[in-house]
């Protein structure tokens, strides 16, 4: 056991207006209920000036686990910063638990 005491720390979620985007890209994530698949498509940001404005498609990952997707997503993917990373598992899981469920699927926020 530790001498010191160890922080209790409660969990909160970050604002919107306070995430701060990757640049090195971003995933748009589909549901296609007719395959019983889920699509995520990588695509690195186009800028103009300082603002993401597009993006050019890099990588298409399709799978039908949310823990299959983010292994594959970590391994092709390494450079996304470490709060992406988690965003995207947690999109997958919701992507796999609307094809489970047969409910709709609508990629949410940061």
């Amino acid at each position: 056991m530790a001498d010191k005491e160890v922080p209790l720390i409660v969990a909160k979620k970050t604002p919107q207006r306070n995430v701060t985007l990757d640049p090195n890209g971003f995933f748009v994530i589909e549901v296609n209920k007719q395959d019983q698949a889920i699509r995520a498509e990588y695509y690195t940001n186009v800028y103009k000036g300082n603002k993401i404005v597009s993006g050019i498609l890099k990588a298409v990952f399709i799978g039908k686990k949310a823990d299959a997707l983010c292994d594959t997503i970590a391994a092709r993917v390494p450079a996304l910063r470490k709060e992406h990373y988690m965003y995207i598992g947690r999109e997958l899981q919701r992507a796999q638990c609307s094809l489970e469920k047969n409910k709709p699927y609508e990629q949410g926020g940061c």
